[in-house]
C-alpha cells in the first residue's frame, strides 16, 4: 500500500473511533482509564493517540516510545511554567523542537497554520492562540534568540476600561469587541509573528527577528485600528508595551515584566497609546 494511501485510511480510521483529546487526557493521569482504554483499543491505542494529536502515522512501539516521552516532557513543561499546558501543546513543542519527528517538520511560522492548528491551541473567541501555545513558544523564541543572535520583541496590550464596556452593555456585545479585535491583530500581524490572548481582555504578540522601527509600526496599526472601530453607540482603544529581548531582559520572565511595565506606562500616560520598554535598544 503507497505511504498516501495508508495515511488516508489512517485518517478514515480516526474519524470512526471516538478518541478524543478529552479521552487522551485521561489517558495521561494513567490508572484505571488508561486501562479501559487499553483494552478497548487492544495493540493500537498509541499509535490511536498520535495520530490524533499529529496527524501522522506511527507504528504502535514507535508511539507508545514516544507517547512516554511527550507525557514525561509534558510534566517537566508544566513544572516550568508552573501551568498545566496540555497534551496538545506538549506534543507540538517535543515533536517539533526536541525529537523533530514530524515527517514534515517546518519552522514556527509554517507551523502555526498547519500543526498547531490541528491541536486545539486557537481561543474560538478571537481566532488568537492559547496562553498555554503563547508560553512554550516564548520559551522557544528566547532560546533562539540567546543561541543565534536574533531580535526578539514582544507587545503586551490591554483594552481600555473593558470593564465598563461589559458593564454597560452585557457580555455578549463584550465578546463581539474580543472578536473584531481579534480579527484585527491577526490581519496586521506578519506570518512570523504569533497573536496570543494571554488573558481576558489582555493580548499579546511574539514578533522574533524584526528591528525597532517594525515592531513599532505594527504595534500603531494595531492600535489606530482598533480606535477605529465602531461599536453602536461607543467606541474602544487600547494600551499597547512593548519589550524587547536583551542582555539585561534576557529570560521568559524578563521579557514579560518588561513589556507588562511598557503597558503599564501607557495606562498611566492616557492610555489609547504605545509605549516602548526604555531599555529597548
Amino acid at each position: 500500500m503507497k505511504e498516501n494511501d495508508k495515511q488516508l485510511e489512517d485518517i478514515i480510521d480516526l474519524d470512526e473511533s471516538s478518541l478524543s483529546i478529552a479521552d487522551i487526557e485521561l489517558i495521561v493521569k494513567g490508572g484505571d482509564e488508561r486501562k479501559y482504554f487499553e483494552n478497548k483499543y487492544f495493540g493500537n491505542l498509541y499509535s490511536k493517540i498520535l495520530l490524533v494529536l499529529t496527524h501522522e502515522s506511527y507504528e504502535e512501539d514507535e508511539a507508545k516510545s514516544l507517547w512516554n516521552s511527550i507525557v514525561a516532557h509534558m510534566l517537566k513543561l508544566n513544572h516550568d511554567l508552573n501551568r498545566n499546558v496540555g497534551i496538545s501543546v506538549a506534543t507540538m513543542d517535543y515533536l517539533t523542537n526536541i525529537r523533530d519527528k514530524l515527517l514534515n517538520p517546518v519552522s514556527i511560522e509554517e507551523e502555526k497554520s498547519e500543526f498547531i492548528s490541528k491541536t486545539t491551541t486557537k481561543d474560538e473567541l478571537t481566532g488568537l492562540y492559547l496562553r498555554d501555545v503563547f508560553d512554550v513558544v516564548l520559551r522557544q523564541k528566547i532560546e533562539e534568540a540567546k543561541r543565534n543572535n536574533i531580535k526578539l520583541s514582544l507587545l503586551m496590550m490591554d483594552i481600555d476600561d473593558f470593564k465598563i464596556v461589559n458593564d454597560s452593555y452585557g457580555h455578549q456585545l463584550g465578546d463581539n469587541v474580543l472578536k473584531k479585535i481579534g480579527n484585527i491583530i491577526n490581519s496586521i500581524v506578519r506570518k512570523m509573528d504569533l497573536p496570543a490572548r494571554y488573558g481576558g481582555e489582555e493580548l499579546a504578540v511574539i514578533m522574533p527577528d524584526a528591528n525597532r522601527e517594525q515592531v513599532f509600526k505594527v504595534a500603531e496599526r494595531i492600535r489606530k485600528a482598533i480606535s477605529q472601530l465602531k461599536f453602536e453607540d461607543f467606541s474602544v482603544t487600547i494600551s499597547i508595551g512593548i519589550s524587547r529581548f536583551g542582555r539585561d531582559i534576557n529570560t521568559s520572565e524578563k521579557v514579560l515584566k518588561a513589556a507588562d511595565n511598557a503597558l503599564y506606562d501607557a495606562k498611566n500616560k492616557g492610555k489609547n497609546r504605545v509605549i516602548m520598554n526604555k531599555e529597548m535598544d
